[in-house]
């Protein structure tokens, strides 16, 4: 489920063109290495800081087992200072926040 939100926080990113702005609608998403950070902080709430980050798992790339998968992600989520520890909490809090975010993405490719 990791990869799949990684893929649609990366989808966001390049569709609604975040290298260039830093903030669209409350949100912010900056790309670093391996990783997303998101900002989020409408009016009168709380800030939302949720980070993804995506591994290579280099023993496994050798491995002789090709069933092994050498991606893996880790996520860290925390609403003021509520940290979630959960990855499902934080995955559905991240899709709750981005769910507009894709539908306008994937709008501006159907068009």
């Amino acid at each position: 489920m990791l990869e799949k939100l990684w893929n649609d926080i990366r989808l966001i990113y390049e569709g609604l063109n975040y290298s260039s702005k830093l903030l669209i609608d409350d949100l912010m998403i900056i790309s670093q290495d391996n990783c997303y950070l998101m900002y989020y902080k409408p009016d009168g709430s709380l800030p939302t800081q949720i980070r993804i980050e995506k591994h290579l798992s280099l023993v496994n790339m050798w491995s002789d087992n090709k069933e092994v998968d050498i991606t893996y992600y880790n996520i860290h989520a925390e609403v003021g200072d509520q940290v979630y520890t959960s990855e499902n909490s934080m995955i559905e809090l991240t899709y709750k926040i981005i769910t507009p975010f894709l539908r306008e993405t994937k709008l501006n490719k159907i068009i």
